[in-house]
């Protein structure tokens, strides 16, 4: 049965989409009206044709009544949106982290009921909130070592239950003594956005953990990892106590350099804003400010803040070295039989190229330094194999041995 936060949201989106629709077909209307008619600049001018003048109204029309059944339909079912409990369908939980990563940044800034706030997730899937007064019967298990599991761009926690050969976060409690915890966000959002608010939910956490911590530990898959990098950036900047438990950070298959498939999104979505007649349906520039930032791999405000993320510019982020004190791990993954075959090299893991994992980069300063024993490709594995495969796992348990 579909929740009334699910119906509320969905209808919303749905409402939005309508409006967008509406607003892209009327700017290709009127660039097509004024090629055909000459005298149309100047009847602009002057004042629109009584037949433009008509539509016009009809566009707006349209717009008037969306954004009247949008009002609507929040005075209507925001109230019973926040009554119902807290179970929802894996399906649904997966369905809302797609959305947030296609357009999260909408659903925020539109208030709307399927934008995810950042939560911590215990085993069982319930949400755990530092400063809650059962904190300790959310984590009975509570241990002096930490780990968090941060996921990726259109996922949510529930990914790293896994589907095949088991559970990371289960693992490193059985093996290695670590009490898991799942990190849940909108992946919409801005990976920096996303990383100053990980930092002080980590701090939160520490210092509500009923044991004294002896270590932390943050896995991060894909954008996860991208995420940790800036929550690490962030919170050494504010000099927080939780960066000084941080001994290991974890990445697997992190587009630290960028994302092929980013890029290649954006150059499409460049090249048909040169077209008047197409760039109505350059429709890359909607999607989601976490997915524009995959195109080079921003981790910080500066990196994006005051341009326009749609235009054609060279990689210019802020050099970003990994932080001092903690060991760094990263795992790789190649589609092919063997590293150095060209599906292996061209294509890497489908979404992130070798290099891009491995943080090499063709100028120092950016190149991630990295020992060669604290990195690891994996053959015949694609982008989510990573999440729940045992080769893989066992690798993990081995480096934080």
């Amino acid at each position: 049965m579909v929740s009334v936060k699910t119906l509320h949201g969905s209808a919303q989106l749905l409402l939005d989409a309508t409006s967008g629709v509406t607003d892209i077909t009327e700017k290709m209307h009127r660039t097509i009206a004024r090629d055909a008619n000459p005298l149309y600049r100047l009847l602009d001018a002057a004042g629109l044709p009584k037949v433009e003048q008509r539509r016009l109204i009809t566009y707006r029309a349209i717009q008037s009544i969306t954004y009247a059944a949008k009002q609507g339909l929040h005075y209507s079912l925001s109230k019973f949106s926040g009554s119902e409990g807290h179970s929802h369908s894996l399906q649904s939980v997966r369905v809302a982290a797609a959305l947030n990563g296609v357009c999260g940044d909408h659903l925020e800034a539109s208030n709307n009921p399927l934008a995810i706030k950042m939560n911590f997730r215990n085993s069982l899937g319930q949400k755990v909130q530092p400063g809650s007064h059962n904190l300790s019967a959310l984590v009975p298990d509570a241990s002096p070592r930490i780990v968090v599991l941060v996921h990726g761009l259109c996922l949510s926690h529930e990914y790293w239950r896994g589907h095949n050969e088991g559970n990371l976060g289960t693992e490193l409690q059985r093996v290695r003594g670590f009490t898991p915890l799942y990190l849940n966000y909108n992946t919409g959002r801005h990976i920096s956005i996303n990383g100053k608010e990980l930092s002080e939910q980590l701090q939160a956490l520490v210092e509500a953990w009923p044991v004294e911590i002896e270590e932390l530990t943050l896995v991060g898959h894909s954008m996860g990892g991208l995420v940790i990098r800036s929550a690490c950036w962030y919170g050494d900047e504010l000099n927080l106590p939780w960066t000084e438990l941080l001994r290991n950070a974890l990445y697997l298959g992190s587009p630290h350099h960028g994302s092929p498939v980013a890029k290649a999104g954006h150059m499409l979505t460049f090249v048909m804003k040169q077209f008047r007649y197409v760039s109505p349906l350059a429709l890359g520039r909607h999607t989601s400010a976490g997915i524009k930032d995959l195109r080079h791999g921003n981790l910080l405000d500066d990196d994006w803040n005051g341009t326009d993320q749609d235009d054609f510019h060279p990689d210019d982020r802020k050099p970003v070295p990994l932080r001092e004190g903690t060991r760094h791990y990263f795992i790789a993954a190649a589609v092919g039989k063997h590293v150095s075959d060209i599906p292996s090299t061209m294509m890497g893991d489908l979404l992130v190229r070798l290099d891009s994992a491995k943080g090499h980069h063709p100028e120092d300063s950016r190149r991630l330094a990295i020992r060669p024993e604290d990195c690891r490709v994996f053959e015949k594995l694609n982008h989510l194999d990573l999440l729940d495969n045992k080769v893989v796992h066992d690798q993990i348990l081995e480096w934080l041995a």
